[in-house]
């Protein structure tokens, strides 16, 4: 069997897995703000805060994980799971950078959360084409 052939393969899909990590957060980000933005003119509680920047971060890794099913186009289930692997990791690591709490309940409860949302959001990625026609 001839590598040459799958090495291209993995770097278009590793590249893509990236990209779409990154609007994933950037995506979490936009949430987070427009949240705040709403919580700021309403004048909302902020014990609600840690509820809506979870609801951000699904929102972001449904996002995250469309992206790249829709680019691959196979298995969305398993493109979901590896995007909201990808997007955790990132996600967390930033966490435990900026809050230095750890890993807590709280974090296996994201984990869940963003595992939910990615696997909805490949499984969609892949089913939503343009080039369908139903009648």
């Amino acid at each position: 069997m001839n590598n040459s052939y799958i090495a291209p393969d993995v770097k278009k899909k590793s590249g893509i897995f990236l990209k779409a990590a990154g609007s994933g957060i950037v995506v979490t980000l936009l949430a987070m703000l427009i949240f705040a933005a709403i919580m700021l003119w309403f004048g909302i509680s902020q014990k609600y805060a840690v509820a809506l920047a979870t609801v951000s971060v699904a929102i972001g890794s449904f996002a995250a994980a469309f992206y790249a099913a829709r680019k691959i186009n196979v298995k969305g289930y398993k493109i979901g799971f590896l995007a909201g692997v990808v997007t955790f990791i990132i996600i967390t690591a930033v966490s435990l950078i900026i809050s230095k709490n750890g890993v807590t309940y709280n974090t296996l409860f994201h984990f869940i959360i963003i595992m939910i949302s990615s696997l909805i959001g490949g499984i969609l990625g892949v089913n939503f084409q343009k080039d369908k026609k139903y009648i």
